[in-house]
């Protein structure tokens, strides 16, 4: 990926960094390998198909309950100390739900109940890890840098290898995939706990808000008053709905369009996820070369064209490179915007400021679930392909004003300059300087 001269010009990760990104190794294989297992022992348990699709779509449900309280709760505590409970929280269910396998004792609705508890402890888990990322890389270079091995690190355990491992250790012992994701969260709240260096806000001269409503709202308001992270968000929201649509949609599409079998239905899968792994490495070259407003265009863009590819096409082929277009062009977004988001949110509403975001990008997914159904059962079934690809490309290109380069850079040149943007409250960036020492730092 980079000759012998870039790599000795790229500074080493810090310590603090790499201990997250073990984590995040470790955890994400863990839920890769219960992604598989899961739908496997619901179907041992019941034959109702509502009770087997609620245990697999359970854990989205926090989000939706929990995700703004959750992101205010993150900001009032000690960032380390949520990622290490949540990592001990999802250890314990884990354990008690391996116990309850190897037992004879699970049934459906203790795997449902297992499930939600587990989608409540992402969250936190998610939030307060995205929160800290600033803190433990030093600059926007080496943000990115690290944004890239967390993304590629995530897709490669939970999409790639953590599957096929569930899938193999469930046939030796129904209760093995779940005892290995207990270890990953073992294994991640050690790395977490190591960490070194406070990862709280810094105290104020302001007494503590303890209302939890308006501290949502705080970080709500902010997030919808700030023009480059509210489209942002809004633009993410159209993706998830477009894109909810298209993988709801393409097991109907590989049997009916392509000709696909549940092997070739599988393998137009794992192109997405190949697709997405290269694309996580390559985002850190590319933001080297495309400014980030130029990348989201030209990103989205791309990935509305190979939606559209993928509705017009009857090759399998085709289909399956249209699959891992999306896939790298989604994985580069999601690091460069992400890194971005990171950069511009406060330090002290950051935790809120990212779950609104996560929150509203979202709200896409359930309607573009019900609107492809709709279009597909009343037009055609290539029509949500086609018609969602071209509104992704008109999305894309209706908001590059909001997210141009100049406006980017004008946002990014206001964390500098609190008095540049009065609507960006950036007091807290001074307490984050103070937290980053230059350089690899203990954190």
């Amino acid at each position: 990926m980079f000759s012998s001269k870039e790599k000795e010009a790229q500074p080493r990760m810090s310590s603090s960094f790499n201990k997250v990104w073990v984590a995040t190794i470790s955890s994400s294989l863990g839920d890769g390998v219960q992604m598989a297992a899961l739908p496997l022992l619901a179907v041992q348990l019941t034959d109702d198909p509502m009770l087997i699709g609620a245990s697999g779509a359970v854990a989205m449900l926090p989000w939706f309950l929990f995700g703004l309280p959750a992101g205010a709760l993150v900001d009032r505590w000690n960032r380390k100390k949520v990622m290490l409970r949540a990592d001990l929280v999802r250890l314990a269910i884990l354990a008690l739900l391996a116990v309850a396998v190897l037992t004879g004792n699970i049934n459906i609705y203790m795997l449902i109940v297992a499930g939600f508890a587990l989608g409540c402890g992402d969250i936190f888990f998610d939030i307060a890890a995205q929160a800290v990322m600033p803190v433990v890389t030093s600059g926007e270079k080496e943000l990115i840098r690290g944004n890239s091995r967390i993304s590629a690190a995530q897709i490669n355990g939970e999409q790639l290898v953590g599957p096929t491992l569930g899938g193999v250790l469930f046939t030796v012992s129904h209760s093995l995939p779940f005892i290995g994701n207990a270890i990953s969260f073992l294994i991640s709240a050690v790395c977490v706990g190591s960490l070194k260096g406070d990862f709280g806000n810094a105290p104020t001269e302001e007494p503590a808000r303890r209302n939890l409503r308006a501290e949502v709202m705080e970080g709500l308001t902010w997030l919808l008053k700030h023009p480059v992270l509210r489209t942002l968000a809004g633009t993410a929201a159209i993706g998830n709905l477009v894109f909810t649509a298209q993988m709801s949609l393409l097991v109907l599409l590989a049997k009916h369009e392509l000709g696909l079998g549940e092997i070739g239905y599988g393998l137009l899968l794992s192109s997405t996820a190949v697709g997405a792994f290269i694309g996580s490495f390559a985002a850190s070259a590319i933001s080297k070369k495309l400014p980030v407003g130029t990348m989201r265009v030209l990103g989205m863009s791309l990935e509305g064209l190979a939606i559209i590819g993928q509705g017009l096409t009857g090759s399998p082929w085709v289909a399956g490179a249209m699959m891992a277009v999306i896939g790298f062009s989604m994985s580069v977004q999601i690091v460069i915007v992400g890194s971005l988001r990171q950069r511009l949110a406060p330090a002290n509403i950051r935790g809120r400021v990212l779950s609104a975001s996560r929150l509203i990008s979202l709200v896409g997914a359930p309607i573009g679930g019900l609107l492809g159904g709709y279009l597909a059962s009343t037009v055609s079934l290539r029509t949500p392909f086609v018609w969602g690809g071209a509104l992704m490309v008109l999305v894309a290109l209706a908001s590059y004003p909001a997210l141009s380069n100049r406006a980017i850079r004008a946002a990014t040149e206001a964390l500098a300059d609190p008095a540049a943007d009065p609507k960006a409250d950036t007091t807290a960036d001074t307490t984050e300087a103070a937290e980053e020492p230059a350089g690899a730092s203990s954190k």
